[in-house]
């Protein structure tokens, strides 16, 4: 009989079943579709388990031009994702989806009077899938052609990404701002299971394809999902200093963002999460950027490289990057929000130097009228980001191209 990391789970109890390290390389990573096979970006975060980087080298290599831009409007629930042909974008009001050719709208969805889309958009190979709150709150799906399948009622509204698993056999797991968790049949928008954290949850991210959610109050929950129909069994929770503003998980270890509270890495194995080490002196905006051995994160003060291992700083640049990274390949994206900021690429590896004095580190920047809005989505052959305008101009979805 064939042993699975769920069987461990199930019979060794939390502690020891997660110091089985040596299922982690044997079971695999369940990023599947989402590795380095695609050149899509379907998820806020790139892939279920939250890294908001990808393995391919996708984006603009130099310096790009912009390619087209659509006006957009309304408050920005997150970045762009991208699957296959086609770019979505919501905001509070409307949820959009553009040719990623030239940016030729192919159908727009508006929400009902006293109610808004409050989650950035997931896509799968079925359905698209953004939260939702007043009028029917809960989760919404529909067809890649705009067409409502199903509404999933929850609690209260849905803010943080939903995640698809890899491999889920046909559900997708939501977190609520009153603190519930949901496991949701993506056929038909079934309820298979709900459990509770303790206050708002803010992030949610995967972990062996088992759900792990960061809340508002900071602390760090993991589950084992038992199926549907069962509730799943919390594994281990953790408090940080700090309101969790970004999940991610690589092998056996997450990786957390805290509002005021730094960067810090929980250990998997038989010290199941415990803080292997912390970075107090950064406050990220909703992801962080998990690539091979190193972490990626922004904030007001500019961007940090943070050894994965040892979470030492690696380097620094200056910027107003109040939008969450990005990454592709060798390449990291942010976003500056200042009035004369816009896209900027580095080195990941960031060139030659000590601290923020550096040369090599820095590819291209293209500036956005009045700075950018989101974080960056680098695509297919492209960068996908909304420009706010400015002071009298409108927001605007752009695609940065290399010609």
């Amino acid at each position: 009989m064939k042993l699975t990391r769920r069987d461990v789970l199930k019979s060794g109890g939390a502690g020891s079943a997660l110091g089985i390290a040596s299922l982690a390389g044997c079971l695999g990573d369940d990023t599947g579709s989402t590795g380095a096979g695609r050149p899509d970006w379907p998820q806020p975060h790139f892939s279920p388990r939250g890294t908001s980087y990808n393995p391919r080298a996708t984006g603009p290599e130099s310096k790009p031009s912009e390619a087209w831009g659509i006006e957009v409007g309304g408050l920005a629930l997150g970045r762009p994702v991208v699957f296959e042909e086609t770019v979505y974008y919501a905001t509070g009001e409307r949820l959009r989806a553009f040719a990623v050719e030239d940016g030729t709208e192919k159908w727009s969805v508006e929400v009902e009077s006293k109610s808004g889309f409050r989650s950035p958009v997931t896509v799968d190979s079925d359905h698209v899938y953004v939260g939702k709150t007043g009028t029917r709150t809960g989760v919404l799906a529909f067809t890649h052609d705009g067409e409502e399948v199903w509404h999933a009622p929850t609690e209260s509204s849905v803010r943080a990404p939903l995640v698809r698993p890899e491999r889920s056999s046909g559900y997708v797991y939501a977190a609520d701002a009153d603190g519930y968790v949901f496991r949701i049949r993506t056929d038909d928008g079934t309820i298979e299971w709900r459990t509770k954290v303790f206050g708002p949850a803010r992030a949610l991210a995967t972990h062996f394809g088992e759900p792990v959610v960061g809340t508002e109050g900071g602390e760090v929950v993991a589950f084992l999902d038992n199926g549907a129909g069962h509730e799943p069994t919390g594994l281990w929770r953790t408090k940080v200093p700090g309101g969790v503003q970004a999940l991610a998980t690589v092998n056996d270890d997450v990786f957390v963002g805290m509002f005021g509270g730094g960067v810090a890495r929980l250990r998997g194995g038989l010290r199941a999460g415990k803080t292997d080490w912390h970075q107090p002196d950064s406050s990220p905006h909703r992801s962080l950027v998990v690539g091979p051995g190193r972490i990626f994160s922004t904030d007001g003060s500019g961007i940090h490289a943070y050894d994965e291992r040892e979470g030492t700083l690696t380097w620094e640049s200056d910027g107003d990057f109040f939008a969450p990274p990005a990454g592709a390949g060798d390449t990291i994206f942010a976003s500056d929000t200042s009035d004369d900021g816009g896209v900027v690429a580095y080195d990941r590896s960031g060139g030659i130097g000590v601290g923020d004095v550096r040369l090599g580190n820095h590819r291209w920047k293209y500036s956005l009228t009045g700075g950018a809005v989101t974080g960056p989505t680098p695509a297919h052959d492209s960068v996908f980001v909304v420009e706010s305008g400015g002071e009298s101009g409108p927001a605007r979805l752009v695609a940065l191209r290399s010609e």
